[in-house]
């Protein structure tokens, strides 16, 4: 079994097993954030993670996640070694406290998991929502968005997804204290009904 060696933002170093024949050099997955220029090297250059040599290259580029990412094998001139870059757009979430974090498709499915619990939701349809929901949180155009933002994308993909689960995550997040609340809710998903009838 080989090992896959990660190296995150920060330059934590860790490693986790991979499978498949042996490899002729170790792979090691770098996540980026995008850099101006044609093959992602802008003013700043890629060091090797092995040797910290500056002098590397793009060999492969590869786009993955509908657009969202490119993945480039980089090789080094120093030791020969090769290595995977990641690199993404940044989206960034503005708690209501102003702490700043990044947006997480996983997070977004685990609220809505808790809603959907006892429901007849798949996992797939879960990560259709997500990325509904990222889509039209970046459609702003902005490089951060206040967290209630999120919250309102949410809802018009769950209202369309479990009309239930919409009412339990609706009820949390906008903060229903009485059964009036829950019957103005159900009045607005009868008329949206009626006006695609």
């Amino acid at each position: 079994m080989n090992r896959a060696t990660i190296v995150d933002l920060r330059g934590r170093v860790s490693s986790r097993p991979t499978v498949g024949p042996p490899a002729a050099a170790t792979t090691t997955v770098v996540t980026l954030r995008p850099r101006a220029g044609a093959d992602g090297e802008g003013c700043e250059r890629m060091h090797c993670p092995f040797c910290k040599n500056e002098d590397t290259r793009v060999v492969d580029s590869r786009v993955f996640d509908d657009g969202q990412g490119i993945r480039r094998r980089r090789s080094c001139a120093s030791c020969g070694r090769r290595f995977t870059t990641v690199e993404s757009a940044v989206l960034a979430v503005v708690k209501r406290n102003g702490v700043t974090e990044p947006f997480s498709r996983e997070k977004v499915m685990q609220g809505v998991r808790r809603a959907c619990q006892g429901r007849a939701v798949a996992e797939d349809d879960l990560q259709k929502l997500a990325q509904r929901v990222e889509d039209a949180v970046r459609a702003s155009g902005a490089a951060e968005v206040p967290s209630n933002e999120v919250g309102l994308a949410i809802l018009g993909p769950l209202r369309d997804l479990d009309e239930v689960a919409y009412l339990r995550f609706a009820s949390v997040y906008q903060g229903f204290n009485t059964i009036e609340d829950f019957e103005a809710a159900i009045r607005e998903l009868h008329r949206d009904r009626a006006a695609r009838a």
